[in-house]
């Protein structure tokens, strides 16, 4: 059969069976996997037993307690090249219930639409990739090669424990190309993101009584740390060409969409910092002899690792503070990432989309950040497709049911395109 008439195979039967799907999917956006703190235990056992129930191995891995995640395959009949299907279980916590108008555990079905938390980021992407596997080990599709599902713990808390801890340990999860379902909006494929890093960094000083105070003290120290890694907001280098027109893409759809205005536009190609935890001090009449922060780093596509932390050194020695009083540790290093747009998975996915959706299909780099950098900084081609981004990170989180349909297909028909 030609990959023509697989393809249309799968369509058939995603149609047919769609609201069975949309069960699967309501059952585990039914299974709360709050990060913090980040327990995938119950909602891996739910899959784990649904792919066997299919005949399909499903191999659990549990490098922390509770943060587990899942690995299952399907070989061909003749060797070829693997492909991985990635996505993560974990999710942004619902918060306070009082604030949504549904259950956030609900997955319930309402005027077309998927609500739940985790349900747009990313349960539908990572069922739609689960899904893609059984569908092609059910109908026995021909592959060559192997398909590989990786769904990954951790992903929330920087992939330390989920996809970076699989590609070092299972050595099936590399592959030779990777298909990521987070969340993309339905007409782009997204083929690289900003870089991510953590930074603690604690001030101290020797102390005293506040009758006495001083200039300098670790609060004070702490504020002009703050006040000097403030300065790199809108810091850049060069993008690199290959991919630059993909980052202008990028940058100016996130303004169409409304995902930032003009106000905020620099933020799609330049550094950004926030302060996100300050804890300082032990009571009102101390001097303060120590002080932590968490700072989030976020570092366009053209900024290595060395770039930036030979960037904060300049900065900190421009406080005057002296730095053997200025503790500073790299808690996440997820350097930024990318695909060349020409990639064949790349090339793949868009077609599909575009043959799915009906929309004009753009490649782009985001602003945001997946798991899918652990394959792209290991020379692994690598595609994001998924489906709209709609109160993701905050109450009422939703999805259409058409586009979970759409989303399926694209994947399913991508994994025939590159092992068919």
């Amino acid at each position: 059969m030609t990959t023509e008439g697989l393809k249309q195979r799968l369509f058939a039967e995603i149609d047919r069976r769609l609201l069975e799907f949309q069960g699967v999917l309501r059952d585990v956006v039914a299974i709360p996997t709050d990060n913090p703190p980040g327990d995938t235990s119950a909602c891996v056992a739910y899959l784990a037993r649904y792919l066997k129930s299919k005949g399909l191995p499903a191999d659990v891995y549990e490098p922390q307690p509770t943060v587990q995640s899942l690995v299952s395959y399907m070989e061909g009949r003749q060797a070829g090249r693997n492909l991985v299907l990635n996505g993560h279980l974990d999710q942004f916590p619902a918060g306070d219930p009082e604030a949504w108008s549904f259950d956030p555990y609900s997955g319930e079905c309402r005027d077309g639409r998927i609500l739940g938390r985790g349900v747009g980021d990313m349960k539908a992407g990572s069922v739609a990739s689960l899904l893609s596997l059984v569908l092609l080990h059910e109908l026995d599709v021909p592959i060559r090669g192997q398909l590989t599902l990786t769904l990954v713990g951790d992903e929330e808390t920087g992939g330390a424990w989920g996809s970076e801890w699989l590609l070092e340990h299972v050595p099936m999860t590399r592959g030779d190309a990777c298909l990521n379902s987070e969340p993309t909006g339905m007409d782009q494929v997204l083929i690289g993101h900003k870089g991510k890093y953590t930074l603690r960094i604690g001030t101290r000083h020797g102390g005293g009584l506040a009758a006495v105070p001083v200039e300098d003290d670790a609060i004070a120290r702490a504020m002009a740390v703050t006040e000097a890694l403030m300065g790199l907001k809108g810091w850049r280098l060069e993008t690199p060409p290959d991919v630059a027109d993909a980052v202008a893409r990028g940058r100016e759809r996130a303004v169409r969409g409304g995902e930032l205005t003009g106000r905020e536009l620099w933020v799609a190609d330049s550094t950004t910092v926030n302060v996100g935890v300050i804890q300082g001090g032990v009571q009102s009449n101390t001097i303060p002899t120590a002080c932590r922060m968490e700072i989030d780093l976020r570092t366009p596509v053209g900024v290595s690792t060395q770039d930036l932390q030979e960037k904060v050194e300049e900065v900190l020695a421009g406080t005057g503070l002296d730095r053997g009083e200025i503790d500073v540790e790299w808690v996440v290093c997820l350097e930024s990432a990318y695909a060349a747009p020409d990639e064949e998975i790349v090339q793949a996915v868009a077609a599909n989309a575009r043959r799915i959706t009906g929309r004009e299909i753009e490649a782009n780099v985001s602003y945001g950040s997946t798991d899918t950098r652990f394959w792209w900084r290991r020379g692994i081609p690598a595609a994001i497709y998924g489906t709209d981004l709609e109160n993701i990170a905050v109450p009422d989180e939703q999805i259409r049911e058409s586009e979970f349909g759409q989303v399926l297909k694209v994947h399913a028909a991508t994994c025939v395109d590159y092992l068919c």
